[in-house]
């Protein structure tokens, strides 16, 4: 696979821009503009993860770091859950119904 050259900041607003106009006109034919907001979206939880990671293991282990670490892959998981079933998921007494 060929390594594809980052995007400066501003191409890059300018894309996640234009892909939210797509999504929000109905011109988003080939979801070009849904697949681009969603792996930002992706992107920018994973490296949350990454950096809590290296956070964990630099600094030693330290409780608050593993609970950090831990709080953004939870919220990975719950992301990634909704974007499959395109629904929220339920807490508390609403979970079983």
């Amino acid at each position: 696979m060929a390594v594809i050259a980052k995007p400066d900041k501003p191409t890059f607003s300018t894309a996640l821009n234009n892909a939210e106009l797509l999504r929000e006109t109905g011109n988003d034919h080939h979801h070009i503009g849904h697949a681009l907001l969603y792996l930002e979206e992706r992107s920018r939880m994973l490296e949350a993860i990454a950096h809590a990671a290296e956070e964990y293991i630099r600094f030693g282990e330290d409780a608050q770091l593993h609970t950090k670490l831990m709080k953004a892959l939870e919220a990975f998981e719950t992301y990634e859950l909704e974007a499959e079933t395109d629904e929220a998921p339920r807490f508390g007494l609403d979970q079983g119904a």
